[in-house]
């Protein structure tokens, strides 16, 4: 009479392998969820930096500078969609047609109430402010420095 011999796994081995994967999984998600909210959040702070360069350089032109005016506070796709010269030069830095930020939450855990980005400017002086979410004082401002919601420190 012939042995044979069962090569395969058995099935009470198979239940324990799944239950260490699934422990290792439950572990490590919260981890991975936090670091694709932190790379989100770096993106919409090098996204409101490039935005604030990308004004500066609009205000280099002499024909942007000479038709752009002080802002108080406006959303950038407002002049993305804009018209006069400072508009178009901008938006042709840009090269494109409305920018929004990925970033649900910022550092401290807060919601961002939209995914918008503002900027205020005075051309004379050549200072841009750029926020992200919000206008609502210097924690969410991305540039000239990132504020306290945006980055650690």
């Amino acid at each position: 009479m012939k042995k044979t011999s069962n090569k395969g796994f058995s099935m009470v081995e198979l239940i324990i392998v799944i239950a260490i994967m699934a422990i290792l999984a439950a572990a490590l998600a919260p981890a991975l969820i936090k670091y694709i909210n932190k790379s989100r959040l770096s993106t919409d702070v090098q996204t409101g930096q490039t935005i604030a360069t990308s004004i500066q350089s609009a205000l280099a032109d002499e024909a942007a500078n000479n038709s752009a005016s002080s802002v108080a506070t406006t959303d950038v796709n407002n002049l993305l969609a804009g018209t006069d010269d400072f508009c178009k030069e901008f938006a042709a830095i840009m090269g494109v047609s409305s920018v929004t930020g990925k970033s649900a939450k910022d550092v401290n855990g807060s919601t961002f109430t939209n995914h918008s980005f503002y900027i205020s400017m005075n051309p004379a002086s050549n200072a841009v402010k750029v926020w992200y979410g919000t206008t609502g004082g210097d924690s969410w401002l991305v540039s000239p420095d990132p504020g306290a919601g945006m980055v650690k420190k």
